[in-house]
């Protein structure tokens, strides 16, 4: 199995074709509508020099655009979740929920949070499949 580093397009392309194949997500996701952006802070000491932006799009089942990209394309998302690097890394490893995450303010979220829990299903579908691609983290190497 190929081993992808995280927070590249490649990493992002494994991702998406996960989501894509999965006969499961697009049944738990067919009513999700929107964007969902992630904002990943800096950490030199884990060897993330600056911020990492990220854009996913989903409709109803669909997966659409998967990638990396600039501040100001983040900031066009239905949903804006903004974090630490060791809070995305925990979530992308299934060590912290996300909907908990967000409620407890160790990731933020700019946009509609009872949508976010009603979808949780959807939500945490995307995790799932997430994990299921090899990743190398930065802080790892």
């Amino acid at each position: 199995m190929t081993a992808y580093k995280a927070f590249t397009q490649e990493w992002m392309d494994a991702w998406k074709e996960k989501i894509a194949g999965s006969k499961e997500y697009k049944e738990i996701a067919k009513d999700w509508e929107g964007s969902v952006t992630m904002i990943c802070n800096a950490d030199p000491s884990k060897n993330v020099p600056q911020p990492v932006y990220v854009f996913t799009d989903y409709w109803h089942g669909d997966v659409l655009d998967f990638h990396i990209c600039d501040e100001a394309k983040t900031q066009t998302g239905k949903f804006i979740m903004t974090g630490d690097y060791a809070r995305w890394k925990q979530v992308a490893k299934k060590e912290l929920d996300a909907t908990k995450a967000l409620m407890q303010g160790k990731l933020k979220l700019k946009g509609d949070l009872t949508y976010v829990v009603r979808n949780v299903k959807t939500v945490n579908k995307v995790i799932d499949l997430l994990t299921e691609v090899q990743t190398v983290w930065p802080d790892d190497v």
